[in-house]
């Protein structure tokens, strides 16, 4: 819970001070529209690539979870195959 307050916290901040920023901007509309234009551009390029690397941990702990899973599963049946067969 912690983690989420601050990250909303982070991403207030950041859009205070982006918009601060606008206001007092010396650069004309439109240099500021392109300088924000692409900087968005990179912003979701970035994001679309951290979204990419969460999947693949997120894919990588379930194979993992599903193989201890199976491991133990194929112990247990091991141990209720050798008590029936003393």
């Amino acid at each position: 819970m912690e983690r989420k307050s601050f990250g909303i916290g982070l991403l207030l901040g950041a859009a205070i001070g982006a918009g601060t920023a606008l206001l007092l901007a010396p650069a004309s509309g439109d240099d500021t529209r392109r300088v924000l234009s692409k900087k968005a551009r990179r912003f979701a390029n970035r994001g679309s690539e951290r979204a990419e690397e969460l999947w693949e941990d997120a894919d990588r702990s379930a194979r993992e979870f599903t193989r201890h899973g199976m491991k133990r599963g194929r112990q247990a049946a091991d141990r209720a195959r050798n008590m029936i067969g003393r």
